[in-house]
Parts: structure tokens; C-alpha cells; sequence
């Protein structure tokens, strides 16, 4: 029988959360999809084991949304929000779930959590968590202003939000300082964040001369979150889409255009190396594929990313599919 003061009286369930927790930091540090998927396996048992075991429980909702299962993660999220538990943390992780489903009305939902947070750490005096929620907010902004579906000057406002707050953030001591565990999550997110905003704002606003550097702000801001966390699957498919981009600029140019498109597949090519459970990097593959008349890549990877779980649209996936089939890349021209 555990000791009163720990979080279960399981013996078999604690074990479990204390294998999993292990295997999910070595996952934050090397990008394993496999240790990924055995610490999610890990918390599952705890938690069936012991259904109040809410540490347990959140640690579990954490790896369904990395492994892009959110429609497991929210419901138990919005539990443990119930019963006020882990709540600072739970309305973070809910937030950044509804961020992963990529629609104005989760955008919006992530918004409200993320105020939730900031009552929550203050009722709480967890001012640790005060730069973390406000880097989650830079990462909301840059997606939404890239991926929403609002007109081109709410999306600049987005954009430039995500960069008025991520400079904001990084220039505070606590941010400042590498050392500690707390502070390195911040300057990942920030620097993420701030690289998608900058990525926007490069393809979205192209003659609006105060942008003219942003896709080079953008690989450097992209390059120091690599940095902080060299496998990061997160980054490197960001880098992929950069690269896409660029390469879809080039158009005219196909050698460049090529090339461009080639770096963008070793990009992704990195991030499935680390971890195949997940839907983005086999869609970025397939687009990458076809753009560069690789049919039996594209066919492959087609193949492979439908069963996985994820966001991509099945009309996405449809043209994909008759590009493949007729082997015309026209089909998925200015396609990211």
C-alpha cells in the first residue's frame, strides 16, 4: 500500500506514472514517437487502474494531444477542470488541444483557457506559470493568424500580436534564464511561436515593406527553438513548411523551386525518423512528393498518413489523392 501522501494508493498505478513521466521527458529531449506512444500507454493503465489518480490523468491528456488524439485529450482535460484539479495546468493543456484542431471556434476556445490559466495561477500563486501561459498565447496568436479563417488585417493583428508579446517575454529574467526546466519551455515556445507568426506574415503580406525579412526572422527564430530542443518534431515540420513556402515562391523558377522542396522533404523526413504517429509529417511528405514528380513516395506516404490520427482535412487528402492518381503536381500548385 502507497504512503497516504502520494497520489494513489496503487502500488501497480504509481509505478506506471513514474515509468511513463520518465519516458515522456526523454521524449521532450530526443522526439521519440515509440517513447511517445509508451508513456501514453503507461499513463492509460495508471489511470484505469486508479480513475482519481488525476496526475496521472493530465499527464495522459498531454501525450493524447502530442500523439494528435484530441478528441481523448479534451474530455479529460474538462474533467479534471470539474473537479479544480491540476487546474492552472489543466486549462493549459486544454488550450493547446484546441489549438491542434486548427478551427476559429477552438482558436477561440484556447483563447478563453488561456485566460482560465492566468485566474487560475493567480488564485494559486503559481507565478511559475505566468511567461509558460503567455508563451502558449504567442504559439495561439502566430496559428491563428496563419491558419484562421478571419480577413487578411484581423490576421496581420494576430500576427503582430504574437510578436509584441513573444518580444515581451523573452526579454524577462525568468525567460531569460536557460538553466532551469521552466525557463527553457518558455524560450521553446516563444521561439516557435514567434517563428510561425514571422512565417505568416512573410506569405500572407509579401508587398508590405515592414515584412520584407520575416521568412529569414522566421528560420532564425526556428533554428534557436531547434536549439533549445534539437528534435523537436514541432519545429522541423514548421521548417518544412518554410521551406515549402519558399518553394512555392519559386515556382517560376523550378530549379530553385526544386531545391527549395528538397530541403523541405529532409526536413520532414528528420521529423518522421523520430516520430511516425502523426498525421502532419506523412501529409507534408506526400505534398513534397508529388510537388517533385516522386509518385511512388507520394503513394506511400498517402498510404501511411491516412491512417493516422490528425487534422488534415479529407478534401485535402482527396486532391492529394487525384494528383497521385492522374500524376499532375498542377493539382496541388501554391498547396502547403
Amino acid at each position: 500500500m502507497a504512503p497516504k501522501e502520494f497520489p494513489t494508493a496503487d502500488a501497480d498505478a504509481f509505478s506506471n506514472f513514474v515509468q511513463g513521466r520518465a519516458l515522456f521527458q526523454e521524449y521532450l529531449g530526443n522526439g521519440s514517437g515509440e517513447q511517445l506512444t509508451q508513456a501514453r500507454d503507461h499513463f492509460a493503465t495508471a489511470t484505469a487502474r486508479d480513475p482519481e489518480f488525476d496526475i496521472a490523468k493530465l499527464y495522459l491528456a498531454v501525450t493524447q494531444t502530442e500523439l494528435r488524439d484530441t478528441d481523448a485529450a479534451i474530455p479529460a482535460l474538462e474533467q479534471l477542470v470539474q473537479k479544480k484539479s491540476f487546474l492552472p495546468e489543466a486549462h493549459v493543456q486544454l488550450a493547446y488541444a484546441h489549438i491542434k484542431r486548427y478551427t476559429n471556434d477552438d482558436f477561440a476556445e484556447a483563447d478563453k483557457e488561456l485566460d482560465k490559466a492566468v485566474e487560475a495561477a493567480k488564485t494559486e500563486k503559481r507565478n511559475d506559470l505566468t511567461d509558460l501561459i503567455g508563451a502558449y498565447r504567442v504559439f495561439l496568436f502566430a496559428v491563428r493568424g496563419g491558419r484562421g479563417t478571419e480577413g487578411l488585417e484581423e490576421k496581420k493583428k494576430y500576427l503582430e500580436s504574437a510578436k509584441t508579446l513573444g518580444i515581451e517575454i523573452l526579454k524577462r529574467p525568468v525567460a531569460a534564464a536557460i538553466a532551469s526546466p521552466e525557463s527553457v519551455a518558455v524560450q521553446f515556445e516563444v521561439n516557435n511561436g514567434m517563428g510561425i507568426a514571422h512565417l505568416w506574415l512573410g506569405e500572407l503580406f509579401l508587398s508590405d515593406p515592414d515584412v520584407a525579412n520575416s521568412w529569414v526572422e522566421s528560420e532564425t527564430y526556428f533554428r534557436t527553438a531547434l536549439a533549445l530542443r534539437p528534435k523537436s518534431v514541432r519545429v522541423l515540420q514548421n521548417m518544412a513548411l518554410l521551406y515549402t513556402l519558399r518553394g512555392n515562391r519559386a515556382e517560376k523558377e523550378p530549379a530553385n523551386a526544386q531545391e527549395f522542396y528538397g530541403q523541405a522533404k529532409d526536413f520532414v523526413a528528420q521529423s518522421l525518423k523520430l516520430n511516425s504517429f502523426d498525421q502532419y509529417p506523412h501529409y507534408q511528405m506526400v505534398l513534397l512528393s508529388i510537388k517533385t514528380g516522386d509518385w511512388p513516395t507520394a503513394q506511400t506516404f498517402f498510404d501511411s498518413g491516412t491512417k493516422q490520427k490528425g487534422a488534415v482535412r479529407s478534401k485535402t487528402w482527396e486532391i492529394l489523392k487525384e494528383a497521385i492518381r492522374d500524376q499532375d503536381a498542377s493539382k496541388v500548385r501554391g498547396m502547403h
